[in-house]
């Protein structure tokens, strides 16, 4: 899922601001260090995501009949794929 520098600066924020006012969790850094950490995952996070989402279409593209994107069957191909995909890293962790 593609979202905006705009968004994910967002997210961040409140990820960190809901942290911050956990009653169970003490930060040990300044909170803007670990709104910032915060932020870095996000985007780490979001472009695994975007790969997988690369690889499950590239299958889907080399297919040797075409599939329409859209249609009921690609998007049970892509659904199939990316998960594949999010199950091969969670191996590999």
């Amino acid at each position: 899922m593609k979202l905006s520098h705009e968004k994910v600066v967002h997210l961040s924020h409140v990820l960190s601001d809901a942290l911050r006012t956990d009653a169970g969790i003490t930060f040990l850094r300044p909170h803007n260090q670990v709104r910032l950490e915060v932020l870095e995952v996000l985007r780490r996070e979001l472009v695994r995501e975007e790969e997988m989402e690369r690889r499950a279409r590239a299958r889907i593209s080399s297919m040797r009949r075409d599939v329409a994107e859209g249609s009921a069957e690609w998007e049970i191909l892509f659904r199939k794929f990316y998960e594949e995909e999010r199950d091969k890293r969670r191996r590999l962790r």
